[in-house]
């Protein structure tokens, strides 16, 4: 090849180099919102290499057009220069003008809907008004959101008649006109029951919709929910179908269950700075017979502790609110300076109320064989008692709001077979809250006490212990307490924990905290309270954050540092 053929193919090569160099654009002109939109409006655009800046001109004015006339401006100057320098840098100067606005705003109601109430409620919210800058996105969710409701509260032949919006770019004016026809509102037909399993005694107490109710998609989620949250069925469906109204708009109502199998194994393993490794399994048998009695069985196993319970399960009425448990369990435990046998039998009768305060009125009774210490004794307790419970949590397993309380009381008498009289209270309250963006606060309290003549005439599993992974950290589980002459724990009539803790969210799955604990067990509250503060990482997970806590035991002279490891809820 020649000289001349090689200098031309040179160049043919540079040139195109260059001209397959892609246009960037920088914004003048345009701040905030306007500046953010079209930016992702040019964006959009195909690439444009710089040599054919002058056939995408009109293009780009365009894509500016569209994306201010989104927020409201119709009228923008605009002005496209190419940096001599660089083809390539393109510069795009907008001045966006004066926003239209809305002169009249016009939204009439037709059908039934005229009548609700909510819609009347939903048309006081709307975030479109009369004077405002007429933005696209609003009108838009504005349409959608009449749509919705009318949806959910059952206007299935609902649509608009009319939805018109006149733009007068040179009055900066538009006229809005909406008219939404709800059309008939529906009503809850017959209730169509598909199961594998006889289930009216179960589905009749959580069916609060009757024939000619007034359809509400809230009402069907529910009772999806609650036929879900049961326990007894794998598959649960509860389906409107509109398209089999009859004259009178009712709507039948399918639900369709499938039981789950008839004995379910579960098997897990677990981890805590305060027992060790641990192994759980569980036998479930969720459908014994068309009442609804159920039972289950967990086996935990670790290395101090090791215990299995059974528990029957019977329902009255709502199987969800109210129920009897009858259950029965034995214990060993082999920890420090505790020995333990227990075996336990008990009744409870369970009642949730709307608020979600769940009430356990209980009477158990119990036989423990121990060594605590140097005592070696046994008890034999009938002990009557009632719970109260209540956990509400925001964001699911990553919460950001929620609190939980829970208070006990037990009693024992002689005279009722019991081999020491007493008095057993316990409360535990904790709340979680977020303070201001990534961060929050978990603060925990908890007191209990229990009135009796002789505090060894008590098992341990009565007596108060505190220190550990869930009370104070710093100290091991279960230290802190009064001690004999020997230096053995011997469990307190009273004890008190207190703990507040600081997260921040340093990445989508991760969190750093710092916190202080603070308690005692005691039998006089004489002596100084034990006091724990540290760090620590949060790992959310699928199934729960991991905590993972260095914390220094600060009210010692020989100041103790321990690692504790918790998986599990935080409330």
């Amino acid at each position: 090849m020649s000289k001349s053929m090689w200098g031309l193919l040179a160049i043919w090569l540079i040139s195109a180099n260059v001209s397959a160099e892609e246009v960037n654009f920088r914004l003048k002109g345009l701040k905030g919102e306007l500046k953010d939109n079209t930016q992702v409006y040019l964006d959009h655009l195909p690439p444009i290499e710089a040599e054919q800046l002058p056939r995408f001109r009109k293009d780009i004015q365009q894509a500016v057009i569209n994306s201010l006339q989104a927020l409201g401006y119709y009228e923008p100057d605009i002005e496209i220069i190419a940096s001599k320098k660089n083809p390539a840098r393109v510069t795009v100067k907008v001045a966006p003008g004066q926003p239209v606005r809305i002169r009249t705003l016009n939204i009439q109601l037709a059908g039934e809907a005229s009548q609700d109430p909510q819609f009347e409620k939903l048309l006081s919210q709307l975030k479109l008004h009369e004077s405002q800058v007429f933005q696209h996105d609003i009108y838009e969710k504005t349409k959608a959101s009449l749509l919705s409701l009318g949806l959910s509260r059952g206007y299935f032949d609902a649509q608009y008649k009319m939805h018109q919006v006149l733009v007068h770019p040179e009055e900066h004016a538009a006229d809005v006109n909406l008219l939404f026809d709800s059309g008939a509102r529906y009503h809850f037909g017959e209730l169509i029951v598909d199961s594998d399993r006889p289930v009216a005694r179960i589905l009749d107490p959580l069916v609060d919709i009757k024939p000619g109710d007034a359809f509400l998609s809230s009402d069907v989620t529910a009772l999806s929910r609650s036929l879900s949250t049961t326990g007894y069925f794998k598959r649960v469906s509860v389906q409107p179908n509109v398209s089999e109204a009859d004259e009178n708009h009712q709507i039948p109502l399918y639900v369709t269950l499938r039981a789950k199998a008839d004995n379910e194994v579960e098997v897990g393993v677990g981890f805590s700075t305060d027992e060790g490794p641990r192994f759980s399994s569980s036998w479930d048998k969720p459908w014994i017979n068309s009442l609804g009695h159920s039972l289950q069985t967990n086996l935990k196993v670790s290395e101090p502790k090791q215990d299995i319970t059974v528990i029957y399960k019977i329902p009255r009425g709502n199987p969800l609110n109210h129920y009897y448990t009858v259950q029965g369990g034995y214990q060993m435990l082999n920890q420090d300076d505790t020995e333990s046998d227990r075996i336990v039998a008990s009744v409870h009768r369970f009642d949730k109320d709307p608020d979600g305060w769940t009430r356990d009125v209980f009477l158990r009774s119990e036989y423990e064989t121990y060594t605590q210490g140097q005592q070696e004794d046994d008890s034999f307790l009938v002990i009557p008692g009632v719970s109260y419970n209540r956990t509400r949590v925001k964001g699911g397993l990553d919460a950001y709001w929620g609190d939980s309380q829970v208070g006990t009381l037990e009693l024992s008498e002689p005279w009722w077979g019991s081999d020491t009289r007493f008095i057993r209270v316990f409360g535990r309250t904790k709340w979680l809250r977020t303070v201001a963006k990534k961060q929050r606060v978990i603060a925990r309290a908890e007191q209990g006490a229990v009135w009796v003549d002789d505090v060894e005439k008590l098992p341990p599993s009565l007596r108060f212990f505190t220190g550990g992974d869930l009370t104070v950290r710093g100290f091991s589980y279960q230290s802190i307490t009064p001690v004999d002459d020997n230096g053995d724990r011997l469990g307190a009539k009273y004890a008190t924990a207190l703990s507040l803790e600081y997260d921040y969210k340093i990445a989508e799955k991760w969190r750093l905290a710092t916190f202080v604990d603070t308690g005692t067990a005691t039998n006089d509250y004489r002596e100084d309270w034990k006091v724990g503060t540290g760090l620590g990482v949060r790992w959310q997970t699928p199934v729960g954050p991991v905590r993972v806590d260095l914390a220094f035991g600060v009210s010692e002279d020989q100041v103790p540092m321990r690692i504790h490891f918790t998986l599990g809820p935080e409330l």
